[in-house]
């Protein structure tokens, strides 16, 4: 007999027995939903802009913010520590620019895509002679960063 207010359990649904199995699917499901996200990291050295990009990138749907980076060499470490799949750099930051982390990020075996944000256009043109996926302004509207980190996120 069933008791009022429930529901009949579908044929389909696990029984106790099979529970472990319900949740093990679960689990599993969950770790394929965060493989499925691209991972980023984000490499600036003005904190509130650096602030306001990891805030914006870890609610976006599909990305997973994995660090970030408050200049060029601390970018590298982390990129190789944290294995992003793509790095959003600013390129003018002090000691080892944005172009220079980008170029050294390249030469390596499985190097990141990088997105790279700049307000000078001479330095875009550099980023991508170093090996960016793709240049944006600064004053860039967020969709156009969220596509572009999603485009440079495909196989290559």
């Amino acid at each position: 007999m069933q008791e009022a207010g429930s529901r009949p359990i579908p044929e389909s649904a696990p029984r106790a027995s099979e529970s472990h199995d319900w949740v093990d699917t679960i689990e599993i499901d969950r770790i394929r939903d965060a493989a499925a996200q691209i991972t980023v990291l984000v490499a600036d050295d003005h904190p509130g802009f650096r602030r306001a990009l990891e805030t914006a990138l870890g609610r976006a749907p599909g990305l997973r913010l994995v660090g970030a980076a408050c200049n060029g060499e601390e970018a590298l470490r982390l990129s190789a520590q944290l294995r992003p799949q793509v790095v959003v750099m600013d390129l003018a930051m002090p000691g080892i620019s944005g172009v220079e982390a980008t170029r050294r990020l390249m030469a390596g075996r499985q190097p990141p895509a990088v997105v790279a944000l700049s307000g000078s256009r001479e330095l875009m043109r550099d980023a991508i002679a170093a090996g960016a996926s793709s240049t944006l302004l600064k004053e860039a509207d967020l969709t156009e960063l969220l596509a572009s980190i999603r485009v440079a996120a495909r196989p290559r």
